[in-house]
């Protein structure tokens, strides 16, 4: 079933008043409207699963980074979301305790995109270029790419060219078919 917004508009802080203390909701705040994200399947688990793999093999860790999956994000007082893979500073998460959301958009988010809604997609690509995101990624696993947003281009990956950001991961280099290997 799609993913349908609800009809008024919350801030963060109501949104998570609402949704923050369960762990199990898959709910976002997405430009002030709540939307729950479809269930995700073998094919999107798996391109998230091999993106995170994919990452921590290239050495992450190597530039103070984190690869996580499914980790929320505090982007403004209207947008709180949850990317299936983020790659975040260590510093960030340094002296964090409980279950809150980090503030502002993770380094990179990276979203597995097989039936999310068009105007959920777009909006999180923007609110994480608009909070601080030094590149957004979707993956689309059914047609084997990878599409790359800054704040001031976007580029289309696939087959035997490799995703990199070497401003902020110099040296780690993914194959792009690689993300899509078992999906």
């Amino acid at each position: 079933m799609a993913a349908q917004p609800t009809p008024s508009f919350m801030t963060a802080d109501e949104f998570i008043r609402v949704y923050g203390g369960d762990d199990d909701d898959r709910h976002e705040l997405i430009d002030g409207i709540v939307c729950e994200p479809p269930l995700n399947g073998y094919s999107h688990d798996r391109a998230k699963n091999n993106l995170k793999e994919l990452f921590d093999q290239a050495g992450v860790a190597g530039h103070e980074c984190k690869c996580w999956i499914e980790h929320s994000f505090r982007l403004s007082n209207s947008s709180v979301m949850t990317p299936d893979v983020s790659i975040i500073r260590m510093e960030r998460l340094e002296n964090r305790t409980g279950n809150s959301a980090t503030p502002g958009a993770p380094e990179i988010p990276l979203e597995v995109a097989i039936s999310d809604q068009p105007w959920a997609l777009q909006g999180k690509i923007s609110a994480y270029i608009a909070n601080g995101a030094h590149a957004v990624c979707c993956a689309y696993p059914n047609l084997r790419k990878v599409v790359v947003y800054t704040a001031h281009e976007w580029r289309e990956l696939s087959g035997d060219q490799k995703l990199e950001f070497p401003a902020l991961l110099p040296g780690v280099s993914i194959l792009i078919s690689d993300i899509f290997k078992g999906v």
